[in-house]
């Protein structure tokens, strides 16, 4: 589609959109569903990320435009239903077009339950986001994740199952030669756990799981000191505690053991850690505030090893009428590269912002916001500012289901400025 048709299919889908009474003639009241279209104007004074010290493309305007659609379908019950939720897009770039890119994210989850005893769930995800890294600038990149998963368990009672059992793999597939060779990855898995849950929403769950990384591609580079595969195996308590009808945490914590196939040396163990705790002080303003340690697999540089990430975020909503709402938002992340010589390169991430929403009908709701990302490290090359202000318009219809709008948000969404809009 042209850029141009792009830019008229909000206003063909607001024409399109009927009211959320008439939708429900249009659907079964079975099936739950929720479509959306956003599309955004936004100025952006480093959108390749650049590094300070090197040369500079200068600011730029991006026009994204996005839709999706989310639907919850039974099949044979309310335990046996189909969860999915799509988004597809297009961002162009005005004064960088190399940068142009199409995002996209699907996440599917067929849930199934065979009497009393048995229930399970079969999934699929799909996201293509922008690679960031200067490094390869002026040209651009993209990277596919996909992940498939399946789950068994057992319900000896109808808040304990004991055991779940749950087997998974993961591809991260990059679109430039280099990045290809240095960074597809391959990720198989499994996981035994037992679960508890009250009808109050609280959770609670214990396991260990296992899983296995390979580069497939790594062996064309013939160059020694970079290994293509680990085990990762960790043993992990998670809760979600509704603590009152305000107050909410959720907390994981995990004990985490990375084992090199080719080089033991540098085996390690980790504390994994994701904690966040929600309050409503008022009928008007919500808070939530996380915390997080976990490591992750770095594809900005080949010769650091791992990378382990700390960070803290404080997010506060205020709704002064029923149609406005004011969001704020600042978090603090700590990185840590370890590199192969055993040498530590700390990065220092600030990202803080707002956005105001106004509500223009039931079924439109327009955005300003701002952010600003400062990042802060050991290397000259890994250092950069980015200042974001955008402008967007929002059109939704769907049968009103709130869990059904909820999977349009993707994890990144939570404290990241996404420049896609696959973000509510």
């Amino acid at each position: 589609m042209s850029p141009g048709g792009w830019c008229r299919l909000p206003l063909l889908l607001l024409l399109a959109c009927p009211p959320p009474a008439p939708a429900q003639v249009l659907f079964p009241n079975a099936l739950d569903y929720s479509l959306r279209a956003q599309s955004s104007i936004q100025s952006n004074s480093n959108p390749a990320k650049l590094a300070s010290n090197g040369p500079q493309a200068g600011s730029g305007t991006t026009l994204v435009n996005t839709i999706g659609l989310a639907a919850r379908i039974p099949l044979l019950s309310d335990d046996t239903r189909l969860d999915i939720a799509g988004v597809a897009g297009d961002a162009r770039f005005a004064d960088q077009p190399r940068l142009n890119y199409q995002p996209r994210m699907l996440n599917a989850a067929l849930h199934w339950r065979a009497g009393r005893l048995l229930a399970g769930r079969v999934g699929y995800q799909y996201r293509r986001t922008r690679y960031d890294a200067n490094r390869i600038w002026p040209d651009s990149d993209t990277v596919d994740d996909r992940s498939l998963d399946a789950e068994i368990g057992l319900r000896v009672s109808e808040d304990l199952t004991l055991p779940v059992l749950r087997v998974y793999e993961q591809k991260a597939r990059y679109e430039t030669t280099s990045n290809r060779t240095l960074f597809d990855r391959n990720t198989r898995g499994w996981e035994i756990s037992a679960r508890y849950q009250r009808t109050t929403g609280s959770t609670a769950a214990a396991g260990f799981r296992q899983a296995e990384t390979h580069y497939p591609l790594r062996y064309q580079l013939a160059r020694s000191g970079l290994d293509d595969a680990y085990q990762d195996r960790e043993l992990f308590a998670e809760t979600n505690w509704q603590y009152s009808v305000k107050t909410g945490l959720y907390a994981r914590v995990g004990l985490l053991q990375r084992d090199y196939v080719h080089y033991p040396e540098r085996d390690t163990r980790l504390l994994t850690l994701d904690a966040q705790v929600t309050w409503q002080y008022s009928p008007k303003t919500d808070l939530r505030l996380s915390t997080w340690q976990h490591p992750y697999s770095d594809d900005q540089d080949p010769d650091i090893l791992y990378s382990i990430r700390r960070g803290i975020g404080l997010s506060a909503r205020w709704r002064p009428t029923v149609k406005t709402s004011l969001s704020l938002l600042a978090d603090y992340e700590r990185q840590n590269d370890k590199s192969l010589t055993g040498t530590d390169i700390l990065n220092h991430r600030t990202q803080y912002g707002s956005r105001l929403s106004w509500q223009v009908h039931p079924n439109v709701s327009l955005n300003l916001e701002g952010f600003r990302v400062d990042l802060d490290s050991d290397v000259p090359w890994n250092r950069y500012q980015q200042n974001v202000v955008r402008f967007g318009i929002n059109l939704t219809t769907g049968s009103g289901n709130p869990q059904v709008e909820r999977m349009f948000s993707p994890a990144e969404c939570r404290w990241t400025y996404v420049e896609s809009d696959l973000c509510p």
